[in-house]
């Protein structure tokens, strides 16, 4: 099968969009995915992808926990904001409102959600990671629809 038509189908797959936060002594970093998936309810945990080539890759295998920040559907820049590539020294975080966690990883606040997660795994799939995560906190903050791939957001290579 050709690389454009599997695009193609694969852009009838709605996925949410959301926000990763990871922190590493003080470097923090955020980036936004198209791609999770719920891996089990006992314990609840939550899996992510992330291209092996992607600068945050190496970072977000060297934490021990990060953040899915739920995004809402009127949140398009704030996806944008952490799509966008960033400079050694650039902090994504700066200029968006957050709180921290007890572990000093970024929520962002006007998120519709969070999920809080310790890496319990990280796979080889092809050209990816999956990083699956335990949710150790989590909670809703704001009322709304999720941002989601249907409206237009897909990664792509």
């Amino acid at each position: 099968m050709s690389e454009k038509r599997f695009q193609e189908v694969l852009a009838k797959i709605p996925y949410s969009v959301c926000v990763v936060t990871v922190g590493l002594g003080g470097l923090e970093n955020g980036l936004t995915i198209s791609w999770l998936s719920q891996v089990s309810f006992e314990p609840p945990m939550l899996a992510f992808s992330i291209d092996k080539q992607h600068y945050s890759a190496e970072l977000v295998e060297d934490v021990p926990n990060f953040v899915v920040n739920l995004l809402a559907e009127d949140q398009l820049e704030i996806a944008g904001h952490f799509a966008k590539r960033s400079m050694t020294g650039d902090s994504k975080i700066e200029g968006v409102d957050y709180r921290t966690t007890e572990t000093g990883l970024a929520i962002l606040t006007d998120a519709l959600a969070y999920y809080e997660c310790d890496v319990v795994a990280q796979h080889e799939a092809g050209d990816h990671w999956i990083i699956i995560g335990e949710v150790t906190d989590a909670a809703i903050l704001n009322d709304g629809a999720p941002l989601t791939s249907a409206q237009g957001l897909r990664y792509k290579k």
